[in-house]
């Protein structure tokens, strides 16, 4: 989540000039308190988000994607060149997708159908749902809450890794996790102390 240092940095410059709440230009959309929808078929920048939804319409080509309160989409056939980040939001990549960096969030559901990702799957609050002939190059991770937030959890996190995925880097995880997996998926080493398995689908 380094890069979100660098958003917050631009975020706090954004209010300081004052400039318009959501500014679209051929390199970049970028939104302040406003949700950003991506045409089909664009191609552009950054993607940044700092309150607002994104939505990356279909077969569009972006350099990152990020927001830090709302959630992310990307339709079918999208291309992400780095990754894509949300902090306090769920991420929704549809079939067809490939993305050149890692799928990270905070507080948020992800859900990867028919995905490529060229780095890691990582959340800390939220369920993990890699489906339907996914690939990752590198791990799934469920990393261990911070502060106050790990005594309060009160279930696992749940895990599902669907019918026909790869995961070519281990299963690592942090906190107490219901695991899913599909009898045909393929993965590395699970590693981590309380895994349930809940059986396959």
């Amino acid at each position: 989540m380094k890069s979100f240092l660098k958003f917050l940095t631009i975020a706090a410059l954004m209010v300081l000039v004052a400039i318009p709440s959501v500014a679209m230009a051929s390199d970049k959309f970028s939104t302040l308190n406003s949700s950003i929808n991506v045409p089909d078929s664009t191609t552009t920048g950054d993607v940044d988000s700092l309150n607002g939804s994104i939505r990356i319409g279909a077969n569009s080509f972006v350099k990152s994607v990020e927001s830090l309160n709302g959630a992310i989409r990307l339709g079918n056939d999208v291309t992400v060149d780095e990754g894509v980040e949300a902090v306090n939001g769920g991420i929704t990549i549809e079939a067809g997708c490939e993305v050149g960096g890692s799928v990270e969030t905070i507080n948020g559901r992800v859900s990867l159908e028919n995905t490529r990702v060229a780095g890691d799957v990582e959340t800390v609050n939220g369920k993990l749902e890699i489906l339907n002939g996914s690939e990752v190059s590198g791990n799934v991770i469920v990393r261990r809450p911070g502060g106050w937030n790990f005594s309060k959890r009160n279930k696992p996190v749940y895990v599902e890794i669907g019918k026909n995925v790869v995961v070519h880097g281990n299963l690592i995880f942090e906190q107490p996790v219901e695991l899913k997996l599909h009898d045909s998926a393929k993965v590395g080493e699970i590693i981590g102390d309380e895994v349930t398995m809940v059986g396959s689908s």
